[in-house]
């Protein structure tokens, strides 16, 4: 089982990775700014689904075997990419009506929950949970 839950860390791990690292400033590089801010508007709510589904099959696995530290970094993973996911409509709205401050707030949020889920799904494995 662990292998298991090891593995959905991988998958975490990774999806984050290729997301930010990659695909995101290669939309931007190709599309430019107008055609890509359409693209990752229908690109980032399903990244963050995705991040709370395998956080809550980490978390359900973890339950079963009775690992109750990784359970807890899937739910943490779970919770913080809902909490991503829920402020995207207001980071959209904010960046259409031009206000820089409240995008950059709402944005930069976003980045550090993505940023926790990257910490927690790294940490969990090599701490043995």
């Amino acid at each position: 089982m662990m292998g298991t839950i090891h593995l959905l860390n991988g998958v975490v791990i990774g999806i984050i990775i290729l997301q930010t690292s990659v695909v995101a400033p290669s939309v931007f590089r190709v599309l430019g700014e107008e055609h890509a801010g359409k693209f990752l508007r229908s690109l980032f709510p399903k990244f963050f689904v995705i991040l709370v589904t395998v956080g809550i099959l980490g978390a359900a696995f973890s339950f079963s075997s009775q690992q109750s530290n990784s359970a807890v970094a899937g739910l943490l993973t779970a919770i913080l990419a809902m909490i991503a996911y829920l402020i995207i409509p207001a980071t959209n709205r904010a960046r259409d009506e031009g206000n820089n401050k409240r995008f950059g707030l709402l944005h930069g949020a976003s980045v550090v929950l993505t940023i926790l889920v990257l910490i927690i799904n790294v940490v969990n494995p090599i701490l043995g949970y």
